[in-house]
């Protein structure tokens, strides 16, 4: 077994201890066949509500008892939360995915209660709670028809759970759907598992159907409960426009301080914390640009725009940041994407040669103060020497001038780091990692409105 699944193991065993520890009612309410064996995805529980507000401190008092941190918490159901917990160990990351719901709502209709849920609840063998069979199965049944998506494993899911109590199982599709989509379901689920069968091959081509079908019979909520929960779900979107869960991360730094290197290993640990990792080279997207896209050998053969010439490229460059950040940047940081740049405005700083800009550095380094800023900035520096022997696009003494000239871009920004890139790489990635981690604990933190540093107190009671 490797050392990643242990942690993770650790992680899973130190969140029912504190679970049951505090006298949290809760079930795991999907995958557990596996667990704490394997941990492959998300861990799906539910709690009652009133522990709801206590959540949160409750998985950061996992994180710290176990050397993890908590990074990143997602509300993306008015009564659900996804957490990302990380444990560091030098250069490589292991993560844990609690994603928690009381009530389970999807696509604004009530599925099922906590309280019913909890009631039902039964050990798995392992010692931790789940759901009976029937709740199970509705749960798993309703997500995935909900998100009309349904393969080969989750088919055996379902089907695992149907055989465990097949007349609750029953009446549970009685419930959800009418009668001819039931008796097709319950058809696929009795027969063979093979997902390649006649019948779930059908089931997997009505999925659009069957999800219209499940909305159709779903109980209607009262209409002041309607508007609460608009409003709830309001004051969710309207909290995630203020405080996205994505991160922009830059790296600057001479020709050879290993820029390329170091992104490619930042964004493979770090893309389980993200719903989605995205690379970018000097801007971000939503425009046309004239920037060639091949490997680039001799930054400085052309000669330098004159002033008029170098101000009007100056204008569209800045613009570029400005359009794009709004139009293209700023809804993928929405969407919890980390957007990793390789170069950013402020290269234009340390080496306007590249960019054959010939007027006043102050007017690029005022305007450039009025661009969003990253979230963190990492300035990769190592000797001249080191720098030519890993690229000799500029002269050496081109070299010994671009590392001060970085190393003075800290200045620009409100969150950024000189990075000694002569040392090991995974000592160089264990130290961009840690930062990011830290920053990322705090900013969780904040929104959360405790201490990470402390240990938690849990006050919460039923």
């Amino acid at each position: 077994m490797n050392s990643d699944m242990v942690d993770k193991q650790h992680l899973f065993a130190q969140m029912i201890r504190t679970f049951e520890s505090a006298g949290m009612p809760y079930c795991i309410l999907a995958g557990y066949d596996k667990f704490p064996q394997q941990i492959d995805s998300d861990i799906d529980f539910m709690v009652a509500p009133a522990w709801n507000d206590c959540l949160p401190e409750l998985i950061a008092a996992i994180a710290e008892t176990t050397g993890a941190r908590l990074i990143q918490h997602l509300q993306h159901e008015t009564t659900a939360g996804y957490f990302v917990l990380a444990r560091l160990d030098g250069d490589s990351i292991t993560y844990l995915h609690p994603d928690s719901s009381s009530d389970y709502r999807r696509s604004g209709r009530l599925w099922l209660q906590a309280r019913t849920v909890l009631e039902n609840r039964r050990r798995h063998a392992h010692g931790f709670w789940i759901p009976s069979s029937a709740d199970a199965f509705s749960y798993y049944l309703i997500k995935k028809l909900d998100k009309q998506s349904l393969n080969a494993e989750q088919a055996m899911e379902l089907a695992t759970r149907y055989a465990e109590d097949p007349q609750a199982c029953r009446d549970s599709l009685a419930a959800l759907l009418p009668q001819e989509d039931a008796l097709l379901l319950e058809k696929a689920l009795t027969g063979s598992r093979d997902f390649s069968t006649v019948p779930w091959s059908i089931v997997s081509r009505q999925l659009p159907h069957l999800r219209q079908s499940l909305h159709q019979k779903a109980a209607t909520i009262p209409w002041r409960e309607r508007v609460n929960d608009w409003v709830a779900e309001s004051r969710r979107l309207w909290r995630r426009w203020r405080q996205p869960t994505g991160l922009r991360i830059v790296f600057l730094g001479p020709d050879g301080s290993g820029k390329s290197t170091v992104i490619a290993a930042l964004s493979k640990q770090l893309e389980q914390a993200f719903r989605r990792v995205e690379y970018r080279h000097l801007r971000p997207g939503g425009l046309p640009t004239t920037t060639s896209k091949g490997t680039v050998t001799n930054p400085h053969a052309k000669p330098l725009r004159g002033r008029l010439g170098s101000i009007a490229k100056l204008l569209h460059f800045w613009s570029s940041y400005q359009i794009g950040g709004l139009f293209w940047l700023y809804p993928r940081y929405i969407r919890s994407t980390l957007v990793v740049f390789d170069r950013y405005y402020q290269d234009l700083l340390a080496d306007p040669a590249r960019y054959r800009y010939g007027a006043s550095l102050a007017l690029a380094r005022k305007l450039g103060r009025w661009l969003p800023q990253p979230d963190l900035v990492f300035i990769l520096d190592a000797p001249a020497a080191l720098l030519q022997s890993r690229k000799q696009e500029v002269p050496l003494a081109e070299s010994v001038r671009q590392r001060d000239a970085y190393r003075e871009l800290v200045a620009e920004f409100n969150h950024a780091s000189i990075v000694d890139t002569s040392q090991p790489l995974h000592e160089v990635v264990s130290s961009v990692l840690k930062q990011t981690l830290e920053f990322l604990e705090q900013r969780t933190a904040n929104r959360l409105h405790f201490t990470p540093s402390r240990q938690a107190t849990i006050l919460c009671k039923n």
